[in-house]
């Protein structure tokens, strides 16, 4: 084990690499161990040494690939912190155990992140010259789509395969328009709030189904099919406001409403730091939102442009049925319970927000849901 310049503990995939060939287990060298030693071994690895681990020789990498989604689904939910001047490392942290991972990426100079979708980093050009470009820092998968016609946010891939197969849907960086782009598209297909004096809040992908929320607390379902559709699906009863923040020296709306799903359950919450959230399951039969008061043994992590319902965050020496929070001028992230009191405060490391950085404040980035496509029900 050797440390790593951010203080980490883990395994220089260097120094493997020389035990390789200097050592020997049973008199065989340690690239022919038994495969099911390595699995072993691998599984039990953080996110960035199961990285190095597959790094090592052919045998290793080949059972890094058999472990991989277990000890990717495995991991807890990590910040994706604001960067100033690196243009080329994604730093990752995780609050459980305290440590920063660096991974390297193609640059991202010039780019902004304006979504996080299925693992996948959702960049924008800020000049708008550039095509919208994703890559999964996991597996390293990248999509491109056309460049949109405004500055986006909240953008949400539909099945992240490739861009042949695979429709884009984002809102416009001011809440008032909903765009998305299908593989048969010459262009981008834009939508107004379908209310007057009202605001759009979050997208999500949902049991095969494009969910859009508006900040009154209604939700559409977007229809994606050639004769494309918004019409509404549910209404959770209690008008909520959107908040207007400071952001990039101009006035915007921000929302304090999101939509999440877990299982068999879509959610939506209405949240601001410190004050007693109000969340409503779904009723997908009566299509109403029905006020819950307890989330049983899972968390809800939730962040400007991320947010999920983990199971069991006990796992890793968290807390259940409360709310890990990342607010935007907040450095620290607060653990809060259903009743907004606060039961715990954590560091996400001090980075200051920069109107420059790639990430103007962190988000939340789920490992677990690399692999966990939703793919669009046609029908």
């Amino acid at each position: 084990m050797t440390k790593r310049k951010d203080g980490v503990e883990g395994i220089d995939d260097g120094a493997l690499k020389k035990r390789i060939t200097s050592e020997k287990s049973d008199g065989r060298p340690l690239s022919e161990l038994p495969m099911d030693v390595l699995g072993d071994i691998s599984r039990k690895l953080n996110l960035v040494d199961h990285l190095a681990f597959g790094g090592v020789c052919w045998s290793w990498r080949m059972s890094a690939l058999a472990s991989e989604r277990d000890v990717i689904a495995s991991q807890p939910p990590l910040v994706v912190l604001p960067s100033i001047s690196v243009d080329k490392v994604l730093s990752l942290y995780n609050i459980f155990e305290e440590n920063t991972y660096h991974i390297e990426l193609p640059t991202f100079a010039s780019k902004d992140c304006c979504g996080l979708s299925s693992g996948y980093l959702v960049f924008q050009d800020r000049k708008g010259k550039d095509e919208l470009w994703l890559i999964n820092p996991i597996t390293r998968h990248e999509l491109k789509f056309p460049t949109p016609p405004t500055n986006i946010s909240h953008a949400t891939i539909t099945s992240p395969t490739t861009a042949s197969d695979s429709s884009i849907v984002a809102l416009s960086r001011d809440f008032v328009h909903l765009l998305f782009y299908r593989p048969s598209d010459d262009k981008w297909t834009i939508y107004k709030t379908p209310e007057p004096k009202c605001f759009y809040a979050d997208i999500i992908v949902f049991k095969g189904q494009v969910y859009v929320l508006t900040c009154n607390g209604k939700i559409w379902n977007l229809r994606l099919q050639s004769d494309a559709s918004l019409t509404l699906f549910a209404v959770c009863d209690n008008p909520v406001r959107c908040s207007t923040i400071l952001r990039r020296f101009s006035f915007q709306y921000r929302p304090n409403v999101f939509l999440v799903a877990s299982d068999d359950e879509l959610m939506m919450v209405n949240f601001r730091v410190f004050t007693r959230p109000k969340i409503f399951k779904v009723d997908l039969e009566t299509r109403k939102g029905v006020v819950t008061n307890s989330l049983g043994d899972r968390a809800l992590f939730i962040a400007d442009m991320s947010r999920a319902l983990i199971r069991n965050p006990t796992k890793w020496g968290g807390r259940s049925n409360c709310i890990y929070a990342l607010d935007y001028y907040l450095d620290p992230i607060y653990v809060l319970s259903l009743e907004g009191k606060i039961l715990q405060t954590l560091q996400d490391t001090g980075s200051s927000r920069c109107r420059k950085c790639t990430f103007y404040s962190s988000y939340w980035y789920f490992p677990n849901k690399c692999f966990q496509v939703d793919f669009l029900n046609e029908n």
